[in-house]
């Protein structure tokens, strides 16, 4: 059960997120790199939350709409951050500084989601219920847009329907971002 179980999935992701966040600002570490593989892990992490965690927490979990939306507030904030950061020069101040803020927000984050959320899931769902949330958690994360899209929708239905149109159109253009890369370093 531990490969699917929804709380040892969401801890797994937070302990990924704390580590990639631990090189911000480490000497020798490509910044620009660390931030593409934090957008790509963060941005999947909460759209998988959104689609399938937090609809839980409404309908099973005492008191559930406002841990809710405390916790999607912050997502929101973190992603349009994200988002701000993606055509921020990266090697300026300001990128640095956000880098700095982001890793500040998403611990916090993290933080609460640990002491708040997952303690009231656990109480709230059998284990069977937890790994079945678990297997919908990790396919919900494998086809999640790899960019924020801070003003999509973060609820049912309408994050699933935009999702699904904004993870294509990502791997479209990340996919040919990447061939351009290739190209422009064959040449």
């Amino acid at each position: 059960m531990a490969d699917t179980e929804l709380i040892e999935l969401l801890m797994a992701d937070h302990h990924e997120a704390e580590g990639l966040l631990g090189k911000v600002g480490e000497s020798g570490v490509n910044q620009s790199s660390l931030f593409d593989e934090l957008v790509h892990a963060l941005v999947a992490h909460e759209v998988a939350e959104e689609e399938i965690v937090y609809p839980v927490v409404r309908s099973e979990v005492p008191n559930g709409n406002a841990l809710a939306d405390a916790r999607i507030a912050e997502e929101q904030k973190a992603e349009e951050l994200l988002s701000k950061m993606e055509s921020m020069d990266r090697n300026s101040s300001e990128f640095s500084s956000s880098m700095r803020h982001l890793r500040e927000e998403v611990l916090a984050h993290a933080e609460k989601e640990e002491h708040e959320v997952f303690p009231k899931l656990k109480e709230s769902l059998s284990d069977d219920r937890r790994s079945q949330l678990g297997t919908a958690y990790r396919a919900a994360k494998a086809t999640a847009p790899t960019h924020p899209h801070p003003n999509a929708p973060n609820t049912p239905p309408g994050n699933m329907a935009v999702g699904s149109v904004a993870a294509v159109a990502d791997r479209v253009r990340d996919a040919a971002r990447a061939a351009m890369e290739k190209a422009h370093v064959s040449h």
